[in-house]
């Protein structure tokens, strides 16, 4: 594990520096549109994993989660990587189920629409 010595009050003090974390992206059809998911673990100002969901270049959708304590400053790699997968895929999800009801709604619209007569 890391350490870095700071000095805080004039005492040395040793701080655990979290191991970096590779982000996660994934791009998606959405209603005819590329989206891109990118998530990341932000350390500064505050420990956060933030998903953003990106179309054509700009955010349309974030979602941000702190560090719960038991990661907060352990520096257990294996965790923030098991939560940035876990609040990743579900925006995933999120997204698809979105699509599927839409998708569901406008056959209804046409069904309703059409009179049967030719």
């Amino acid at each position: 594990m890391k350490y870095e010595e700071k000095e805080v009050s004039g005492a040395r003090e040793k701080m655990t520096l979290a191991a970096p974390v590779t982000g996660l992206n994934n791009n998606l059809e959405f209603m005819g549109k590329r989206l891109h998911i990118q998530t990341e673990n932000i350390q500064f100002p505050s420990a956060q994993i933030i998903t953003q969901v990106f179309s054509g270049g700009r955010v349309v959708l974030s979602k941000k989660m702190d560090h719960p304590p038991d990661v907060a400053n352990s520096g257990n790699v294996s965790r923030i990587r098991e939560l940035m997968q876990s609040q990743h895929l579900q925006i995933i999800r999120e997204i698809k189920e979105k699509q599927k009801r839409f998708s569901r709604q406008t056959i209804q619209s046409v069904d309703k629409g059409s009179s049967g007569d030719c």
